[in-house]
């Protein structure tokens, strides 16, 4: 039995390869860059400076998506998510690491933005903390789906992802 989706692209990697993979960076989403000579594979939920295992679920034409499968060598920013639903919902995708370090990410992913959009090369300023980390959010986007006559309507947020599929939030740590 073929598992390749319709449309998989199989190269430079086949469908569910596995490979370990040093990550170096992260993008502004919160995935994970790693490269396998030269080439950049994005890993969710992996931070820099882990050493990992990545299974490749698609192929773009220079970059590859792979699946987290395992955590071999920690980042010392790692920690413990406050949120339960952290990984099957899609909205807090730096929650598994600390605040300090989210902070530093982020101050460089503006430089970056600068240097590539920009180019300018200018130093930028440190992050301001915010005094509440959690708690914080006043907008958020429920969606829904169902509703017809004698469906029930299910109302959640986005599965990490997914463009359709809802994870039941019950309660969200970063909402006001």
């Amino acid at each position: 039995m073929n598992l390749e989706p319709k449309g998989f692209t199989a190269t430079p990697y086949p469908y569910h390869h596995e490979l370990v993979l040093e990550i170096s960076d992260i993008t502004n989403l919160g995935i994970g860059i790693g490269r396998d000579q030269g080439w950049v594979i994005q890993v969710p939920y992996c931070w820099p400076g882990e050493k990992i295992r990545a299974r490749i679920y698609r192929n773009h034409s220079n970059y590859s998506q792979a699946d987290l499968v395992e955590v071999l060598e920690p980042s010392p920013d790692r920690v413990t998510p406050v949120c339960k639903l952290y990984g099957s919902c899609g909205g807090c995708q730096y929650q598994g690491s600390s605040y300090e370090a989210q902070l530093l990410w982020k101050r460089k992913q503006v430089e970056n933005s600068l240097v590539r959009l920009g180019g300018l090369s200018v130093e930028v300023n440190p992050v301001v903390p915010s005094p509440k980390p959690y708690g914080y959010r006043s907008k958020l986007t429920p969606h829904y789906q169902g509703g017809r006559q004698g469906e029930d309507l299910t109302i959640g947020f986005l599965k990490q992802g997914s463009r359709r599929a809802l994870v039941d939030v019950k309660s969200c740590p970063i909402a006001t």
